[in-house]
């Protein structure tokens, strides 16, 4: 596979992960301790491939991967800061808007900081992509502007842009079984350290396993499988071209919003889902 099939792959799985993170909010659980478990439940199935395909996972302890616990850190933030703004916002409106401006970022720091080059045609899908994840959003209204909804996406912009400029890193400085390994016990250390802070008259509750190892299971199994193909694919792939295309996970995450959390997809969001499918192709013949 090469970097553009890999990028596709865990657009998809990615896309059906985050779709699951409103599961705590819609059942009135806390985001942080679902955070600390799902990434939690991510390091075991990471061990657990390890020894599956014949890698022992004390080569993977035994040096720490500062990349992967830096990127751990963001990661953890940017999965509270999305479950939050999930309380209160819908999937598919959520997302696109907070996607969109991050992936422009990200694409602008591969082309100036990385120095990475993306010919014309791949440039106008690109363009496509970004401009059809943008306008995949809500109705007037369903995205509102005040104050906390403002912070939090700022919160995720930054912190999303920095864990993938972080993890272009790591997949060129590392490998992908090291890194993964760390990258998921990173994130539910700072999980942990993020939920003590915000939670800590309630601390004790995040014993409460039965409450949180369903969604973290299915979270952490896409999330799983969706981080190793992105991560092959940054091994592959220019980080402006592979996030690019990483946006469109909100078309797959409006898709089964749909279906878990009976959320609205409109015929224009899934006319918008084409219009970014058309940026790939272009993508892939640049």
């Amino acid at each position: 596979m090469n970097w553009l099939s890999y990028s596709i792959a865990s657009t998809i799985l990615l896309g059906i992960s985050m779709s699951l993170y409103k599961m705590p909010s819609f059942k009135g659980y806390s985001s942080f301790f679902s955070t600390f478990w799902t990434n939690l439940f991510s390091a075991f199935f990471v061990l657990i491939a390890l020894v599956l395909f014949g890698q022992s996972y004390l080569s993977g302890l035994s040096t720490i991967s500062w990349y992967a616990i830096v990127w751990g850190g963001f990661f953890a933030i940017n999965m509270v800061l999305q479950k939050i703004l999930l309380q209160n916002v819908e999937t598919n409106s959520a997302y696109p808007v907070t996607s969109s401006i991050g992936s422009v970022v990200t694409v602008l720091i591969g082309i100036t900081v990385l120095s990475e080059h993306v010919s014309i045609i791949q440039t106008a899908g690109i363009a496509i992509i970004l401009l059809s994840v943008f306008l995949f959003t809500r109705k007037t209204g369903s995205f509102p502007l005040d104050q906390k909804t403002i912070l939090l996406s700022l919160g995720i912009i930054v912190s999303s842009t920095a864990s993938k400029y972080i993890q272009k890193l790591g997949a060129v400085n590392d490998s992908v079984s090291h890194f993964m390994l760390w990258q998921y016990l990173g994130a539910a250390l700072f999980g942990l350290l993020i939920a003590y802070i915000f939670e800590k008259e309630k601390f004790v509750n995040i014993t409460h396993l039965d409450k949180y190892w369903k969604g973290s299971v299915l979270i952490g199994l896409f999330s799983v499988a969706g981080g190793y193909a992105i991560f092959k694919a940054l091994s592959f792939g220019p980080l402006s071209g592979v996030y690019a295309i990483h946006p469109a996970y909100t078309f797959i995450a409006g898709i089964f919003g749909l279906i878990f959390f009976k959320e609205k997809l409109t015929k224009k969001k899934i006319l918008l889902a084409f219009l970014s499918f058309v940026g790939i192709v272009l993508l892939k013949i640049g």
